[in-house]
């Protein structure tokens, strides 16, 4: 399909944002698969965080070989969110593609999305579904958010992810919108929640695109961004910090405050349980566990995830305790109504009929 594209400024389709730090195993699978697209028209920006293992040379290597590659370097670690926005100021594309230096682009992704969002003028960003991949590329499993390509409003978007406290939108790598919506870019003082948060942005006065196609490899491993984020409980403070960024949505559906807490550290308990029954996290873990960038007070920030999370104990603690009186008291009346209706008439005028059922569900 030929794709016509009133570009402006522009001088590329599609900016291909893919920050790098200490991506050395897996950077060259990355650049491979975008590289073998079959939409030709765009550019590869890159740019290496400050690494401190072999990826500048890798990336250059590729560089030296292909014009498409853009290669640049921070003089120190930023972050990845802040790594991603300098990417972001650096393209020239009418799309950004954004990327991670884990994962896998089939070839078809940039054809598939670019067609989306030009066909589709009402649409601001689309995603895929994917793939989750082991270390050394096998799929693990196929995720899709929708059983068929499916349009949803922004703003519902917003609203039902916040009321499932999670991200169907998808993960860097799934994603492409137009760079007229990108904004004032990731928000740098999240750690797990960044890209959520970036796409309700961008959503918010448009419509999402969900591309029932699988079209990328998400890579699970250990030593990845979400992999730190996740055991070292860094998802916990922005989930409480998302309640509230987006409390005025959270309020058009009734919720208060202090509901949302008690629904978010549920959540947040469960999570911590699944990552101690399948992943074995400890303590241990969880203390050595940081993200390259702290771009918060982790003491302050933690503190307060403590504080609210013991008021809701104590909240349940108290529900628990009335349950035991109410369940005391309804035993109690129980008792002193099966002991009057012992000392009845009807009791013991009935009394011979019983023991004559019992003797016969005996000889059963």
């Amino acid at each position: 399909m030929t794709i016509e594209l009133e570009r402006g400024h522009n001088v590329v389709a599609v900016s291909i944002c893919l920050p790098v730090y200490n991506g050395e195993r897996f950077i060259a699978a990355a650049i491979e698969s975008a590289l073998n697209q079959t939409f030709k028209d765009f550019e590869l920006i890159i740019i290496d965080d400050a690494s401190t293992d072999r990826s500048f040379e890798i990336v250059k290597s590729y560089a030296e070989k292909d014009a498409r590659i853009r290669l640049l370097r921070n003089e120190a670690n930023a972050g990845l969110f802040q790594n991603y926005n300098r990417c972001l100021n650096e393209s020239r594309g009418e799309y950004i593609k954004t990327f991670a230096q884990d994962d896998l682009l089939e070839p078809t992704m940039l054809q598939k999305q670019v067609e989306v969002l030009a066909n589709n003028p009402n649409v601001g960003l689309v995603t895929t579904a994917k793939r989750w991949v082991s270390e050394a590329g096998e799929t693990l499993k196929t995720l899709r958010t929708f059983e068929r390509d499916t349009t949803v409003s922004g703003r519902e978007v917003i609203r039902y992810n916040l009321i499932r406290l999670t991200n169907w939108v998808g993960e860097p790598s799934t994603v492409m919108y137009r760079a007229a919506l990108r904004g004032a870019g990731f928000d740098t003082d999240l750690f797990h929640y960044g890209d959520i948060d970036y796409w309700f942005r961008i959503v918010e006065g448009c419509d999402y695109f969900y591309l029932d196609e699988v079209l990328c490899g998400f890579r699970r491993h250990t030593e990845s961004a979400t992999s730190k984020n996740l055991s070292g409980m860094y998802f916990a403070l922005d989930i409480l910090r998302m309640g509230e960024k987006y409390a005025s949505y959270l309020e058009e559906i009734g919720e208060s405050r202090e509901h949302f807490l008690k629904r978010a550290l549920e959540e947040i308990a469960l999570n911590v349980d699944h990552l101690v029954q399948k992943e074995g996290l400890d303590v241990q873990k969880c203390l050595v566990a940081r993200p390259s960038q702290m771009p918060i007070d982790e003491a302050a920030a933690f503190k307060e995830l403590s504080f609210d999370s013991l008021r809701y104990i104590t909240s349940l603690l108290a529900q628990v305790s009335d349950l035991e009186h109410k369940m005391a008291d309804q035993k109690q009346n129980l008792e002193s109504q099966i002991e009057e209706m012992r000392r009845s008439t009807s009791w013991k005028i009935t009394a011979p009929l019983r023991s004559i059922a019992k003797s016969r569900a005996g000889s059963v």
